[in-house]
């Protein structure tokens, strides 16, 4: 009977029916519950049967008055004497009201140590409650305890507001609860075994237009809400001149010309050299940090387009100036639709086979990891025109994709209007940032066919879809060359050597010395990783190279911080895994225009982290067709088709926390400084134990 039972449940289990999935979820949110309840908990579980600790304070920096206590110093201290009782908790609350907000350290004599020692240093915060109770270690009795408090001078507490061995309260916490209960039914639900792998991508059908139109939905929401979280850089288009500069670039075009409203000073004009950054501040030297100067007039290096689709309409409608960030959403937008775009693209010309699951898990970590983790992070002026060149390459290499269509009888033909589009969006790129119009050459690869065997295209039968590739990039060609030589007197110079930073870019030239230190810290270096949230934490680049580089905080290797990448980089050297010779070219020469585009931008620029999404979304073509590509060589083994979905899942769950992480982990205009309440209320979501 008993082997019955277990065999009927087996059988239950190994079965893909709906009652199933419901037991499974059920049980997924009752081990949740008892999860949140015991173990996220954990403090007001053991502080359950605990007996406050009465003691006298001896203060420093702070007046007594009755029940309350005035901070006076900087640094106050607040020190309890001969206590001989084993501390567990610590309650300490920083205000009455929202906002306050204290650095406190914690030091105790206690059985191990006959005097004072400090414990790390913790933030406590009247809008994150789980922060004001500390779960303290120390060894055995404590006989003198003190809490030194910074950040208060000037405020007034209750003596209720600090307590020994106080009880913790049940904290629950109903976001960790259900974002948690949902992430583990979706994973069990793309789990290797589960039947979703059994529907094949096909958008034609309606049920898949209504589900990938609820993630774009999904998506859209979640990214409007995250933008938002570091709100210092909402607003630095109102405080920084240098991320104004396409609001001045309309003011310019509006009055008729291309150079700034700006009169450089005539300190700078008197200059030798303008752009030898010491010698602008050893003269006192007014300029405008950023800016391209030339000729007397100031400019705007970066590329036009994204001022001219959003900026200019935006002013002309409304006769106001738009936020950058508004435009990061906006570009963030239909980069998360021209991904699925792209993806949809590659399967029905390539990978008829791939599960919709995968198809949608794919894009997502593709978005999250190509630009949009960044763009939560710092969705400043200096992201647009990188994520307006990601925009126009992934919707043309689409559309260019799309073109192509199989007769009958075996040949190709091109669909002239898509040719157009496509060549169209990748030719914008060269008014957004121009080193990314790399992208052409799979342009090349896609119609190498067309051109040499077919003859489909550059061949007098086909002059009809030579314009359409050909005229788009003539007319953006024409205009992006007239703007460069209208302002610089070259149709190729863009400007951006003039800008006034801090090193002499007219100079900077192409080192091979930088070239190694580029490839290593762009693509392998790894992160700085500890048991502090957000775990992960950024660097200086270190180096030897004895010359001038510009380097920021970095947060490691895009192979380290992606690390789905990894199977990118293995398809570019598994040539036979590819039935189709164009699929392995995209990933081989992904991989190739990823390592010489960070190699570019640590020589023409430096080592910056927004530099990513440059080579990033590249790399990560490469990746999703060799993920593709796989699957649909293992279609006939069951047992391999699973195990490499499990590693595709793995490997996207690791990008997607990493992602996540990687957005709390600057400290350079950081959510920690600008929004402490969403940093230290993550962080006690996530590192329940503190």
């Amino acid at each position: 009977m008993k082997r019955l039972k277990e065999d009927n449940l087996k059988h239950f289990f190994a079965e893909e029916t709906l009652k199933k999935y419901s037991v499974v979820f059920i049980i997924i949110l009752a081990v949740m519950l008892i999860c949140e309840l015991f173990i996220f908990n954990f403090k007001w579980v053991n502080s359950a049967f605990d007996k406050k600790v009465d003691a006298e304070m001896t203060l420093s920096g702070i007046n007594e008055s009755g029940t309350d206590l005035k901070f006076t110093s900087d640094s106050a201290t607040i020190e309890y004497k001969n206590l001989n009782e084993e501390l567990k908790y610590l309650y300490f609350k920083p205000g009455s009201n929202k906002g306050g907000v204290a650095d406190i350290t914690l030091s105790a004599v206690d059985e191990a140590n006959s005097s004072y020692f400090s414990a790390p240093s913790r933030t406590v915060l009247t809008d994150v409650k789980s922060s004001e109770y500390i779960r303290l270690r120390f060894s055995g009795e404590v006989k003198d305890f003190k809490i030194t408090v910074n950040g208060m001078n000037g405020k007034t507490i209750s003596k209720d507001n600090i307590g020994l061995n106080v009880r913790v309260p049940l904290m629950f916490s109903w976001i960790r609860f259900l974002l948690l209960s949902l992430t583990l039914m979706l994973l069990y639900v793309l789990r290797p075994k589960s039947f979703v792998y059994n529907y094949k991508t096909d958008l034609s059908k309606n049920w898949q237009r209504i589900v990938t139109l609820a993630l774009v939905a999904i998506q859209i929401i979640t990214f409007w809400n995250m933008i938002h979280w570091n709100t210092g850089v909402l607003e630095w288009h109102k405080s920084y001149e240098h991320h104004r500069q396409y609001y001045s670039l309309i003011d310019a075009i509006k009055e008729g010309h291309l150079y700034l409203d700006f009169e450089p000073s005539s300190a700078l004009k008197n200059m030798d050299n303008p752009y030898d950054f010491r010698e602008r501040y050893a003269q006192n030297v007014a300029f405008k940090w950023d800016h391209a100067y030339y000729d007397g007039k100031y400019y705007v290096y970066f590329g036009a387009a994204p001022a001219i689709l959003l900026y200019l309409p935006y002013n002309l409608i409304t006769g106001n100036d738009l936020p950058n960030y508004i435009a990061v959403f906006i570009f963030g937008i239909m980069i998360m639709i021209g991904i699925l775009l792209l993806l949809w693209e590659i399967i029905k010309k390539w990978f008829r086979n791939t599960p919709f699951a995968l198809y949608l898990l794919l894009s997502v970590v593709f978005g999250a990891a190509a630009c949009l983790a960044y763009a939560v992070q710092k969705p400043d002026f200096y992201l647009v025109p990188s994520l307006g060149a990601i925009m126009f390459g992934l919707f043309g290499l689409a559309f260019w994709l799309s073109a192509e269509r199989k007769n009958e009888d075996g040949t190709t033909s091109l669909i002239s209007w898509r040719l157009a589009v496509g060549s169209a969006c990748v030719a914008m790129i060269a008014g957004c940032r121009p080193q990314l119009l790399i992208v052409t050459v799979f342009g090349i690869i896609l119609f190498w066919n067309s051109v040499f065997k077919e003859r489909t295209l550059f061949s007098k039968k086909s002059l009809k879809q030579t314009v359409a590739v050909c005229l788009p990039f003539v007319i953006v060609g024409a205009a992006v060359m007239w703007y460069n030589y209208a302002r610089f007197g070259s149709p190729f110079d863009f400007g951006a050597n003039y800008n006034l930073t801090t090193n002499d870019m007219t100079k900077r030239g192409f080192v091979w010395g930088r070239t190694g230190l580029g490839i290593f810290t762009y693509l392998l270096q790894p992160f700085n990783m500890d048991a502090v949230f957000p775990f992960i934490h950024d660097f200086n680049a270190a180096t030897v190279y004895q010359g001038l580089t510009l380097t920021e905080m970095l947060m490691g290797g895009v192979l380290w911080l992606y690390p789905i990448l990894v199977i990118g980089l293995y398809g570019a050297f598994k040539k036979n895994s590819f039935s189709d010779r164009r699929s392995y070219r995209f990933v081989y020469f992904s991989v190739i225009f990823a390592v010489i585009l960070a190699i570019l931008d640590a020589q023409m620029a430096g080592l910056l982290t927004r530099y990513f999404t440059d080579f990033v979304w590249i790399a990560f073509i490469g990746t999703i067709i060799t993920a593709f590509a796989y699957y649909e060589m293992l279609r006939d083994n069951e047992h391999s088709r699973r195990k490499f979905a499990g590693i595709i899942l793995t490997f996207s769950v690791i990008t997607l926390v990493l992602c996540f992480l990687s957005i709390f982990a600057h400290t350079e205009d950081s959510i920690m400084k600008a929004n402490p309440t969403l940093y230290f209320t993550v962080q006690h979501l996530i590192a329940f134990w503190m």
